[in-house]
């Protein structure tokens, strides 16, 4: 066993009992649920190979026999719902690599295919419709008829040899649903992190799978760092290579674009169902990435390429994914439509820099590039160098981004030769200090008061935040000490939140209850939350914890009060709509009587030539922070209106005017001015005069 699983399964280790546990060191809350969540993390965000996942249990009888699962993929466009993946759990929690026998395995892999299969029928119908569990019974039932395909993921922290064997496809009774199994443990999680490398599962045997080998030109490049094949392939082919592989084909920064909405991709379908002998006419064609290419001699002597193992499109996944669609649900004929590849063979050490080059560099035929926010783009790079040269106040320790999959055991691997050196790198780096992209976008998103991208799962979440980003920030922007210490400020909030809301015991939604409890604490505290107090401290104060604890039990019957109002019983589900944070941002959540340090400004009087001033920090109004919670919930665009219908009817005096017109440049500017307490007042007073007096738009009021 190596040296880097057993690493990997101590930080595992840590990991889960911190977040299940929290800082009090009280009893561990459902473990297993914890461990799944965080494998499935690894398997979304870092390994790329499912999307999407929620983790929810059920443990019960199914058909007379004892039935399990831990969670489950589903995408959200109903047209590519006909895949579904599956996770059920093995967890043991030793902190030794332990054997897991066999026959364990498969008796977990049997209650999840019996849970399926009741899934399938009518579970849901005896299940408590107010429970996570109804709403993911509910949600497989309604799609049941669209599945033809679904993967199961036997999850383990120990060591089974069935990881290291070929999936194996099992069919469903009563169904056209191929199920294939996979068995993922701490050594093959650890490989596949280490490596940087997720698509070694994938081998596609071209000859077998097409009929023949495929004809190809291979160009010699010198200096060895890469080799190239230049083909054209058949899009029966292309089809039943995505069909079997699916998204992990393709990079996972980009694959939430591939759906077919774009006038890109109508043209794309139009030109398969009405002309598909001129797609290799219209078409550029995609680049290919693989770690081995193996060839074969054709009948009339010419080369053929027989076999690509790891093989990954860079560019032209609207392509490909807009083919499979096209086959799937408009019933196109193949048969004479051809794609130009460009296949190149990189080797391994290349692969994080070339890959990403490649990419960047092909044809594109849509700008595909804003999703393409990679660990090598510039933000990150910045954020890197950052967390390398910040120390907390204390001096004592750093935060650890990783920007790069599996960096942080890497790290560890290296610097933790002996046990004293291990220790020393922990006390530094933390594992509850350490964050990935992933991460930031959760901290940052939420902060922002956009708790449903968050409610959608890591990686979705992480392509909203990167549009985002690409669409505010200017290209010569990056992050300063200010910003990285303001995210980390925000990265505390999130995790001091997640650890009340797990020690809240909650049945349901713990993962939504953090991020719209967060988002109500930006909401309600109007941007006067002060950030670096936080950052200065490392902690929040207690007062705020208290105050959290109370608004997250509010925050989730706000989310079952609503949804019930719209006669929504997968609570889930509507946490994803901006319609639920809309609701919860109209819950009175009480301030305390007395407010906590976060909410205090620093007065300053005093002070001459040489003589630092005296600070004195002062609680804040909450009528203050009333006002600026009013005035942000305002965008500039509404507030332009209010402007534009106070001129009109003659409601707002010229003075008014020009505050509001103020105002509308701080919320265009994202608040990066300060609103002052007289200007959110005076602001207040214009947004409810607007309200009584019907120049503002129902939504604000609604």
């Amino acid at each position: 066993m190596s040296e880097d699983a057993q690493y990997f399964l101590s930080e595992m280790q840590s990991e889960i009992l911190h977040r299940s546990s929290g800082r009090d060191g009280s009893e561990p809350d459902f473990t297993e649920n914890v461990f799944t969540e965080y494998v499935m993390e690894l398997l979304s965000g870092e390994i790329g190979v499912v999307e999407n996942p929620v983790a929810i249990h059920f443990l019960g009888e199914v058909n007379r026999g004892q039935a399990k699962i831990n969670g489950y993929a589903l995408a959200d466009d109903d047209q590519e719902q006909d895949a579904i993946d599956l996770f059920v759990s093995v967890y043991k929690g030793f902190n030794e690599i332990t054997r897991v026998p066999g026959d364990e395995m498969r008796k977990a892999a049997e209650q999840a295919v019996r849970y399926f299969v009741g899934a399938l029928g009518d579970l849901y119908t005896r299940l408590d419709p107010s429970q996570e569990r109804y709403g993911m019974a509910l949600r497989i039932n309604s799609v049941a008829s669209r599945l033809k395909r679904a993967r199961l993921f036997i999850l383990t922290d120990g060591l089974t040899d069935l990881s290291r064997e070929k999936p194996k496809k099992l069919p469903i009774k009563d169904s056209d649903i191929e199920l294939r199994i996979e068995f993922w443990d701490v050594e093959r999680l650890s490989r596949v992190l280490a490596h940087d490398h997720p698509q070694e599962e994938i081998d596609i045997d071209v000859a077998s799978m097409y009929g023949e080998a495929i004809p190809c030109v291979t160009v010699p490049i010198d200096g060895g760092e890469y080799a190239a094949y230049l083909a054209i392939i058949p899009g029966k082919l292309l089809y039943q290579i995505y069909d079997e592989y699916g998204p992990r084909l393709l990079e996972r920064n980009v694959r939430s674009f591939l759906q077919a909405k774009g006038k890109v991709n109508r043209g794309i379908r139009d030109t398969l169902k009405l002309q598909p002998a001129r797609f290799l006419a219209y078409n550029n064609g995609i680049s290919m990435t693989a770690d081995s290419v193996e060839t074969a001699k054709l009948a009339d002597g010419s080369l053929g390429i027989a076999r690509i193992t790891g093989l990954q499109i860079v560019n032209g996944g609207q392509t490909t994914a807009s083919i499979h669609r096209a086959a799937k649900t408009d019933h196109a004929d193949l048969s004479k439509v051809f794609v130009q590849a460009k296949l190149t063979l990189v080797r391994r050490e290349l692969l994080d820099t070339l890959a990403p080059k490649i990419a960047e560099f092909a044809n594109t035929q849509n700008p595909i590039q804003m999703a393409d926010f990679s660990a090598n783009d510039p933000y990150h790079i910045e954020l890197e160098r950052l967390s390398k040269r910040i120390w907390t106040p204390d001096q004592l320790g750093q935060w650890f981004y990783e920007r790069a999959r599996g960096q942080y055991f890497v790290e560890l691997s290296r610097e933790g030769s002996t046990e004293a050196r291990a220790r020393r790198f922990k006390e530094k780096f933390p594992a509850h200090r350490r964050f990935t992209k992933l991460d930031i976008a959760k901290f940052i998103n939420a902060w922002d008061q956009l708790p449903n991208l968050v409610s959608m799962g890591g990686q979705k979440n992480f392509v909203q935040f990167t549009q985002r980003m690409r669409e505010t920030k200017a290209k010569s922007w990056a992050p300063d000490e200010t910003y990285f210490k303001e995210m980390i400020a925000k990265a505390i909030i999130f995790n001091e939140t997640r650890r009340i809301v797990d020690q809240a015991k909650f049945k349901d939604l713990r993962s939504q209850i953090t991020a719209y409890t967060v988002s109500a604490l930006s909401f309600r505290t109007g941007g006067q939350f002060d950030l670096m107090h936080v950052w200065q401290h490392q902690r929040l104060s207690k007062a705020t914890e208290d105050m959290i604890a109370i608004w997250a039990v509010q925050v989730f019957e706000g989310i079952r009060n609503s949804a019930a109002v719209r006669g929504l019983s997968n609570f889930g589900e509507w946490c994803k709509k901006p319609d639920c944070w809309k609701a919860i941002q109209k819950l009175d959540l009480a301030f305390p009587d007395s407010l906590p340090q976060e909410l205090e400004k620093i007065q300053r009087s005093g002070g001459s030539w040489g003589v630092a001033p005296t600070e004195t920090r002062i609680a804040l109004d909450p009528d203050d922070l009333d006002a600026h919670r009013q005035c942000r919930q305002i965008s500039a665009e509404e507030w332009i209106r209010i402007i534009s219908w106070g001129t009109e009817s003659g409601r707002l005096d010229p003075k008014q005017r020009e505050i509001a017109s103020e105002i509308a440049a701080l919320s265009a500017g994202g608040w990066s001015k300060e609103l002052t307490p007289k200007r959110a007042r005076e602001g207040r007073a214009i947004v409810n005069l607007a309200i009584e007096n019907g120049g503002l738009i129902d939504a604000i009021t609604a």
